[in-house]
């Protein structure tokens, strides 16, 4: 790791294939804060070294500096002015890749979203690659577990007052009516809210059998933990922004946390072949096992390093071949499953308790 541009930057070269000629460095920008870095090293080391058509280097840019808004929106203008940038990772949520994806069309680099859900991604235009199951896939499966899987009647969903929170509570306010029922309530609320007090008014005036957590591990932790202080018997299912980093979560819980179904896209499993080397570069780096943002994030880093050794370095014909997975092309395989760009295309969502602080899959979850 070295200093590259005067701005908070990581640089790492990998190499590329593909017949061609030599035509220098492939740049892939990787569009997240310094904590979310890791699945771009992982990627790096884990791209074959073959150099016949120059390297691939991953940029991550992780200036924090400003606003939400200003630094998503930087961001993002600093990463398609790269030279040679072919395409880029991110953004981290769902309101800093709405606000940037015009400025990957502009530019035309195409922008492969690992975690965001919002499905007005799938409306901003063809550079713009959704990866994870959109808010109204996700609201659905949250329906599913709470009333055929944990047959609640009286349902409150707390959400973070965001682009990913009011999009997930907005569909599941629609899927629960279409089966003729509705929430008991909603309570929005903002990073840094008073949410014992958020809760605790909700609990007395709503009295609800289940609550749907939507929001960050923080803060979703801390809502578990109040609601089972003030009603144990009332079921907690989590949307998938709290399935991050499990230790910590199991700490900022405490006895709620075995109280806890938890959605996410990824668990991790050396069972399957195509996870065990990348959980094992894990395990090795970092001590755990890499959670679902980090898969999904290293998934994608994957699948647009190999358009570009396939496509070669154009940024419209890495576009073409993203555009072609699960169509004329079978989709990549990556370790989250199978991945391709079209809007039909099924996107795993699982449901996990945690027993003694490990993750258990849910099998049933979905099917009900």
């Amino acid at each position: 790791m070295r200093s590259h541009l005067p701005l908070a930057f990581l640089v790492l070269t990998v190499a590329s294939a593909a017949c061609k000629e030599p035509t220098g460095a492939a740049v892939i920008g990787y569009a997240f804060p310094r904590d979310g870095q890791r699945a771009a090293l992982v990627a790096a080391a884990s791209l074959p070294p073959d150099t016949t058509n120059g390297a691939i280097r991953i940029v991550g840019d992780w200036d924090s500096g400003g606003t939400e808004s200003s630094v998503e929106i930087a961001r993002a203008r600093r990463l398609v002015a790269l030279p040679g940038v072919m395409g880029v990772v991110g953004h981290a949520g769902s309101r800093g890749t709405l606000l940037t994806a015009p400025i990957y069309s502009d530019a035309g680099v195409p922008l492969v979203v690992p975690t965001a859900t919002s499905g007005r991604l799938w409306e901003v235009g063809g550079w713009v690659f959704p990866m994870a199951p959109s808010d109204s896939v996700e609201a659905a499966f949250l329906g599913q577990v709470a009333v055929d899987g944990l047959k609640a009647t009286r349902i409150a969903v707390y959400f973070v007052n965001s682009a990913y929170g009011t999009g997930i509570r907005t569909e599941l306010a629609r899927w629960l009516s279409n089966r003729g029922l509705a929430p008991v309530d909603e309570v929005p609320y903002v990073i840094g809210a008073d949410l014992e007090t958020l809760v605790e008014a909700s609990v007395r005036r709503s009295r609800p059998d289940l609550a749907v957590l939507v929001g960050r591990r923080i803060e979703v932790a801390r809502m578990a933990a109040l609601l089972f202080e003030l009603d144990p018997s009332i079921r907690l299912l989590a949307a998938d922004g709290a399935y991050d980093q499990v230790a910590e979560l199991i700490s900022e819980a405490g006895p709620a946390a075995d109280s806890l179904y938890l959605t996410t896209f990824w668990v991790a499993d050396t069972t399957v072949p195509v996870q065990r080397e990348f959980i094992h570069r894990y395990r090795l780096d970092t001590g755990r096992d890499p959670t679902a943002f980090e898969a999904m994030r290293y998934d994608a880093v994957m699948v647009l390093a190999q358009a570009i050794r396939e496509a070669g370095p154009d940024r419209a014909r890495v576009r073409d071949w993203l555009h072609s997975l699960g169509g004329s092309r079978p989709p990549y395989e990556g370790v989250t499953g199978d991945i391709s760009f079209r809007r039909d295309a099924h996107r795993t969502l699982l449901l996990v308790r945690l027993r003694d602080g490990v993750p258990v899959t849910v099998p049933e979850a979905g099917v009900w």
